[in-house]
């Protein structure tokens, strides 16, 4: 049992209740080919958002083709296809993908996923930090490091079409950087709709794609306790599960791994590796509408006293 009380603690994410409102990525590139960034503020809003919202591979704009103007705490495109909702008093965020209005009861496209994603990106300037405490507390070097939150999962509506891919999955990453610039996309599973998966774990020798996904059992800790304990049965209900994994023996499996093929050029060691950011949301091929709430979402490290 991880006693607590013998450790400092310190939450790397800021804003862990969303009140200052989000910066939205813009589906529509400009006239150069860029994609923009519009504020989403909400009325108690004090300071410039620490989050991001990422409608990627989507038709309609979530900022620029909002819906429901008359809400400040909703934004919905005017397809239907996304809904974000944000709760002032639970200080929680609700996301919804509803695919089928992407895919229109189409056959799904193979390299077309849909996804609705919240993303923290450089959550400090390690290489400035000077030694110390503060330093520890990014670095994979800490004595601990887990992820923590409370999700539910409110609507799975599938719309099957035969002989089609029909897969939702609402998954999580940190970013794992090594301080020359390689990083790992380190990602646990909260929820897939086909059933427990296995260890995803893909890493490309001298390039940056390193992807490790731990497993929804390793997640819950039980299957029996997760959203979809068997293949397609999936349990939708208003109540809380709080997540809480300790990531530390999984980076320090990765590595091992990683210096035994040598993936990046070098033997490497955790002090070597720091936490630099995090995305969280779904990624959906098929014809599904899901929606999850979620709060407390936040890496938390921990040093010894």
């Amino acid at each position: 049992m991880f006693d607590k009380s013998l450790y400092k603690a310190k939450r790397l994410f800021a804003d862990e209740g969303f009140e200052n409102g989000f910066r939205v990525r813009h589906v529509h590139p400009d006239s150069e080919g860029n994609f923009g960034y519009t504020n989403w503020s909400f009325p108690e809003s004090k300071n410039e958002p620490s989050w991001t919202i990422l409608p990627l591979y989507s038709e309609y704009c979530l900022i620029e083709e909002n819906k429901d103007v008359s809400n400040p705490y909703v934004l919905t495109d005017k397809g239907d296809s996304k809904v974000v909702t944000y709760n002032p008093e639970e200080k929680s965020l609700s996301l919804k993908l509803d695919a089928s209005k992407v895919y229109k009861g189409k056959t799904t496209v193979e390299k077309f996923w849909p996804h609705l994603l919240i993303e923290q990106k450089h959550i400090c300037d390690y290489k400035n930090i000077p030694e110390g405490d503060e330093k520890t507390f990014y670095s994979a070097s800490s004595d601990r490091i887990a992820v923590e939150f409370d999700i539910r999962l409110t609507e799975y509506i599938p719309t099957t079409v035969p002989a089609d891919k029909n897969v939702c999955q609402f998954v999580g990453y940190v970013y794992l950087n090594l301080v020359d610039a390689n990083h790992i996309y380190f990602g646990f599973n909260p929820f897939d709709n086909r059933g427990p998966q296995e260890l995803f774990w893909h890493i490309e020798a001298g390039g940056s794609n390193h992807i490790y996904i731990m497993t929804t059992e390793q997640v819950f800790g039980n299957l029996e306790n997760s959203f979809c304990p068997v293949p397609y049965d999936v349990k939708v209900s208003d109540e809380w599960k709080h997540i809480e994994v300790d990531l530390t023996p999984h980076i320090e499996k990765i590595l091992q791994k990683a210096n035994e093929d040598l993936i990046f050029g070098r033997p490497v060691t955790r002090d070597e590796f720091y936490f630099s950011g995090t995305n969280l949301g779904f990624e959906t091929h098929g014809n599904i509408s899901c929606t999850f709430e979620i709060k407390n979402y936040n890496l938390v490290s921990y040093i010894k006293k």
